[in-house]
């Protein structure tokens, strides 16, 4: 059942034109991040103090690197989050409801087959050809931006790059359960795709906007006059409220955690000089944790959800 799903998706046009447009954009990205993570490697360790040119005193001094792997792969991540949601649901969207408008659904059913063995043979399908698309993309684009940045592949960077890879599997898996979810609860592919594209937006734009707005809302920015000059300051609380509440986009999550991961080191301001911090990446896992664990929950109540109501429903 899920060889056969799995071959039919990879061979849809649909399939090829996202995959194709996800590769792209990827490699676009990772040449354009790598470029920029090189030109702030070679470029002279100095940061000038505000108004002042670079050469004079009075300029902080920069020990180490500047720029970390979350800095320069952040379109990466965010091509990820945007083409790799709308492929997982072009995969999954008219999963049930399509063979239910066929009659090939009733006719498999009339087999001594198991409804479960039906919906973990269609998702798995699916999971595998997004397991393909995440395996060949995250290869290609890390190929390309260590070709570019000559970066050396140490132990903790491709620790690092694994758990991208993997949490970026994790997040494609969700919008794909949310797929099949609404293929079975609505009757028309349409209504089903016209859904999960509202779910894929919501993930995206209006969840994260409706946490600045509760948090503006809750904890107005503050109006300050120092010296005669005014300036805004946002309260510690917006912050709070913001980041709970778009956390429950599984986009922001899904960034959330990637680039805590990618963040190896972070700049102290000590004595006039900017010293670059090393991040474990335990410290960056166990931060990340919380996230991770409403992240891989998310997964399974979607899918949850997506079982009980296929094994219960009656099919005509």
């Amino acid at each position: 059942m899920a060889k056969k799903e799995f071959l039919d998706i990879v061979g849809e046009k649909k399939f090829l034109l996202i995959f194709g447009t996800l590769l792209i954009v990827v490699l676009v990205s990772t040449f354009q991040g790598g470029l920029n993570y090189s030109s702030s490697q070679s470029s002279a360790g100095t940061i000038p103090r505000q108004g002042e040119q670079q050469g004079v005193p009075g300029e902080f001094r920069v020990i180490g690197s500047a720029q970390s792997l979350s800095t320069a792969l952040s379109s990466m991540v965010t091509n990820f989050s945007l083409v790799g949601g709308v492929l997982a649901i072009a995969i999954s969207f008219d999963t049930i409801n399509m063979e239910r408008q066929r009659g090939s659904l009733q006719t498999l059913l009339s087999y001594p087959i198991y409804r479960d063995t039906i919906i973990y043979g269609k998702y798995l399908g699916g999971l595998l050809a997004v397991m393909m698309v995440s395996v060949i993309t995250f290869l290609a684009g890390v190929g390309v931006f260590v070709s570019v940045t000559g970066l050396s592949m140490t132990m903790d960077t491709a620790m690092r790059l694994f758990l991208f890879f993997g949490v970026s599997l994790i997040y494609m898996a969700i919008f794909l359960a949310v797929g099949l979810l609404l293929s079975i609860v609505l009757p028309e592919p349409s209504t089903s795709l016209l859904a999960s594209m509202i779910v894929w937006l919501a993930s995206i734009q209006l969840i994260p906007n409706i946490g600045y707005a509760i948090g503006q809302i809750l904890f107005p920015m503050r109006l300050s006059f120092s010296g005669g000059t005014p300036s805004f300051s946002m309260p510690t609380g917006f912050q709070a409220i913001r980041a709970v509440i778009s956390g429950l986009s599984p986009s922001t999550t899904y960034e959330n955690i990637v680039n805590t991961i990618l963040t190896a080191s972070t700049m102290q301001f000590q004595s006039g000089s900017v010293t670059v911090v090393s991040i474990d990446l335990g410290q960056a896992l166990l931060q990340s944790l919380p996230s991770l664990i409403y992240f891989v929950g998310l997964l399974v109540a979607v899918f949850a959800a997506a079982y009980v109501v296929f094994t219960r429903q009656e099919i005509r």
